[in-house]
This record gives structure tokens, sequence and C-alpha cells, in this order.
């Protein structure tokens, strides 16, 4: 996989989930006050999805066999810490009402998942 498709394609994706977020605090007023952690959570996933693809590149392309399949494992457990630890961060600094924020956070980490495992399978392909 080249960059630019990467790139273009994390574009549409970051367009079609910002889109979704957007409407989202459109139509539902108690998510209004989520927009900051709605920005924040596809800002930081897209810094996920960039380092990931960059060093997928370079594992797929090394002699050791074993470096895509150790990547990955480290990326899922990685990533699941870094959610967590985003979460609970936010929970205690911005002391949140309800739990819609949350449900957004799933959102971006479930969507961002899947162009993951696109990306990451075409990669392994090479």
């Amino acid at each position: 996989m080249y960059s630019k498709t990467f790139f273009v394609s994390l574009g549409y994706t970051t367009l079609a989930v910002s889109g979704l977020l957007a409407l989202l605090h459109l139509l539902l007023p108690e998510t209004q006050g989520y927009w900051k952690l709605s920005l924040s959570s596809v800002l930081l996933f897209v810094a996920i999805c960039a380092a990931l693809f960059y060093a997928g590149q370079s594992a797929a392309q090394s002699k050791n066999k074993l470096a895509f399949n150790n990547l990955i494992s480290v990326s899922v457990f990685g990533k699941m810490v870094v959610a967590v630890l985003f979460l609970y961060l936010y929970q205690h600094m911005a002391k949140p009402a309800d739990n819609w924020f949350v449900g957004i956070f799933l959102f971006c980490y479930v969507v961002y998942t899947g162009f993951e495992v696109w990306f990451m399978t075409r990669l392994a392909k090479m």
C-alpha cells in the first residue's frame, strides 16, 4: 500500500467520522458539551493510525518474519491501554455529568479499529 492511498483513505475516514459526530452533536443536545472530546478522540486515532502505518510498512519489509505479527500484538494491547488511560483521564479532569463521552469515544475507537484492520491487511499482503 502506498502512503498516498493510506492518507487519502485516512482523510475520507476522518471526514466521515467527523461528519457523523457533528450530526450527533446537532441532533442530540446532551452530546454538545463533548465536542472537545470528539475532536481529541479523532486526532488521537489519526495519530495512532499514522504511526501504525509507518511501523507496519517497516515490519512488512523486515527480514524477521515475525515482526509484523509482533507489531499487531503490541499495537492491539497498546491501543487498549491508551484508550483506557484516555477515558480515565477525561473522566477525572472533565468530570462529565453523564456517560455520553464513553459512547462517543467508542464510536471513534470502533471505526478507526476497522480502518486499521483494513490497511494492516493490505500491508500484510505486501
